[in-house]
C-alpha cells in the first residue's frame, strides 16, 4: 500500500514550478513535501490574527541540531568531570597548584566549547522566536 494514496494535480506557470523544484531543492526535499508542509501551515498563530511566519525544518537540519547539542552534553560533563578530579585531589592533598591550573584549562576549554556552540546556534534560531515549526 502506498504511504500516499491520493494525488493532487496543479497547474501552474512554468517559472512558478522551476521556483518549486529551486525551493524543493535548496531544503533537500521533493515538491510533494513541500506541498505538504506548505498545506500543514496554520494559516495565523497570533491571538491578534496577524499572519505568523513560517520555518520549515528538515530532518537533516533536526539532525545537525541534535548532533551539536549532544556534542555540547560530552563537553560539558568533560568539563565536571574535570572539576570534579580538582575537588577529590584537593580534599586529599595530594594536588599542587601546577595540577590544579592545568585541570581548570582542561574544563575551561570543554566549558568554552559548550558556551561557543550555544552562542552558534543561538544567532542562527534566534528568529524562531514566536513562529511555528514544522519539521518534517
Amino acid at each position: 500500500m502506498e504511504k500516499y494514496p491520493k494525488r493532487l494535480y496543479v497547474r501552474m506557470p512554468a517559472e512558478d514550478l522551476e521556483r518549486a523544484r529551486r525551493q524543493a531543492e535548496s531544503l533537500d526535499m521533493t515538491i510533494s513535501d513541500l506541498v505538504r508542509v506548505l498545506l500543514s501551515v496554520p494559516k495565523s498563530t497570533a491571538s491578534d490574527g496577524a499572519s505568523a511566519g513560517v520555518l520549515v525544518v528538515d530532518r537533516v537540519t533536526a539532525m545537525r541540531i541534535d548532533r551539536e547539542l549532544n556534542r555540547w552534553g560530552h563537553h560539558y560533563n568533560q568539563a565536571v568531570h574535570a572539576l570534579n578530579v580538582i575537588a577529590y585531589y584537593l580534599r586529599l592533598n595530594e594536588m599542587d597548584a601546577f595540577d590544579v591550573l592545568e585541570q581548570l584549562d582542561v574544563a575551561n576549554s570543554k566549558l568554552q566549547a559548550v558556551s561557543d556552540g550555544a552562542a552558534a546556534l543561538r544567532r542562527e534560531t534566534r528568529f524562531l522566536t514566536g513562529r511555528h515549526v514544522a519539521r518534517i
